[in-house]
Formats: structure tokens, sequence, C-alpha cells
């Protein structure tokens, strides 16, 4: 289908570009600078990239298709699912669990405005690298590791780790917003492709379609990524890019709008109310 072609190109072209702006944050630039890549050469920084990205695309596909396998286990026949004793999408569709998952957008809104600070990522990663430099604590092995193996293969291979292993408690609001999308990305095309191969006369009704393109983790580090092996070696270039505006806000904003939207779509379920059983009927109506 020509949808699921042009679903695709959009959520990599705006899930790159965010992972981008996302590489040009003061806590990436920080941890960008720890990675020795000024030392590598192009060939080597590309080379280990391109390998990087390939095994996490791959990776991500295995998980996503599993996750397809699994729930086709279970709601590959929507017309016969009596038999479950406990159903966990009668969970998710409960007023506690949206409940839970405002609370939870609540507080990625927060953090994003500046209300709160619950993970204290980038003061930490300066306090952190302030201990290392003044010889008050020891480097983890992936410092010593890209410190002793500078300039090669597997020095940038670890540096790409190390990149995304260190920024995870700055990032943690994109990260929640990634997983639940790819989550409900998941749910949507699993659910509602059965009743689109009906309506298409397709020959298996259990394809499953991709409706709302669910490899978008793997789309916004990929773009993280670029970002890091393309600029972190030229300091100059990254203080001059990073002092925009723009790419200041546009990961925030991003994120606001995803959490205002996420936030919406659980008060809509609980208002209305949405139930499991109304979305069975819904999907299983001839």
């Amino acid at each position: 289908m020509a949808y699921e072609y042009l679903t695709m190109v959009a959520s990599f072209t705006i899930c790159f570009m965010m992972g981008m702006t996302l590489s040009l944050q003061p806590a990436s630039i920080i941890v960008g600078t720890h990675t020795h890549l000024r030392e590598q050469s192009k060939w080597t920084r590309w080379n280990g990239y391109i390998m990087f990205v390939l095994f996490l695309f791959v990776l991500d596909v295995l998980v996503t298709n599993g996750i397809y396998i699994a729930f086709h286990d279970v709601y590959g026949n929507l017309f016969n699912i009596g038999y479950l004793d406990f159903d966990p999408m009668d969970m998710f569709f409960s007023e506690s669990f949206q409940i839970g998952v405002i609370l939870v957008f609540s507080l990625v809104l927060f953090q994003v405005l500046g209300l709160v600070d619950l993970a204290h990522g980038e003061r930490d990663l300066s306090f952190y690298y302030d201990q290392v430099d003044a010889g008050k604590q020891k480097p983890s092995w992936m410092e010593q590791y890209m410190g002793s193996q500078r300039g090669f293969l597997g020095a940038s291979l670890v540096g790409l780790l190390y990149m995304l292993r260190m920024t995870i408690k700055t990032m943690w609001p994109y990260i929640v917003c990634l997983l639940w999308f790819k989550i409900l990305a998941i749910l949507v095309n699993v659910l509602v492709s059965p009743s689109i191969n009906r309506i298409m006369h397709a020959d298996n009704e259990l394809t499953t379609l991709i409706i709302f393109d669910p490899y978008i983790i793997t789309y916004v580090v990929t773009g993280f990524l670029w970002g890091h092996v393309a600029l972190h070696h030229d300091i100059t270039k990254v203080s001059h890019l990073a002092s925009s505006m723009a790419i200041s806000l546009i990961p925030r904003l991003t994120v606001l709008v995803g959490a205002i939207f996420f936030i919406g779509l659980a008060l809509i379920i609980i208002m209305v109310p949405i139930t499991w059983d109304g979305v069975l009927d819904a999907l299983t109506k001839k």
C-alpha cells in the first residue's frame, strides 16, 4: 500500500530530525566531547555508525515482530477470545490504568516545562565528569576502553553505546513518549489491520499493515547518533548550532504536543467511556 510507504518515509524524516536536534542539547554535547571522537578518522566514525544503526534496526524489527506474533497468538481471532481468563486489553482500557497514564505524562509535561527535575540528569553528568577529571572517581570501563583504543573501530562502537547510556537520565521524557507511541502503534496496527484487510478483500486477513510506524525509536536514535558522529568532533560548529533557539525548542515542543495528546487520549477513554468490549464490537462488525 502506498500509504504504508508514505507513513514510513514521513516517520523516518520527522524522527531523524528530532533525534538530530536532541544530539545538540547540552547534556548530549557534554557526553559527546568525552568519546574521543576527534581522534577517530572519518572512515572509522561512519563505519561504526552504519554497523551500530543496522544492528539496532534488525534488533528493533525482531522485537517488534515478536510482539506481533505473540499478539496474534492471543488476538488473532477477535471473534473468539471469550476463553481468556485474564485479558490484558481489559486492563489497558480500565480507568485506573488510564489515570496512571495521565499521571506519567503529567510528570513528562512538568519536566519539559522546567517545573520539576526528577532525574537531575544534566547536573549529575557535570558533577560526574568533574569528579573524574579531579581523580576522585574512577572512569567507567567504557571510558577506559575508548581511551585505550582511540581511533579504532571498537572504540567507535563503544562510543555510540556510551552516548545512549550516559544520556538516558536527561532524555527520559522523550524515551517515555517514544515507548508509549510504539506500544500504541503496535496495538493499532494489529487490531485494525484485519478490519482493513476484510474491507480490501485481502487474501490473508492477519497481515499486519503499517498504519502507524512502530520503528520510531530506531529512527530517533539514528538521527541522534548521526548528530553525534557528524557534529560532536567540531566543538565550534556544534556550539554555534546549539545556540539556535529552534534547536532548543523543537524537541521540547514535540514532547509537549505528544504528552498533551496522550493525556487527552486517556481522558477520552475515561470520559466517553471507551471499553475493550466496545472496541471489539466495532472491530468485528461486518
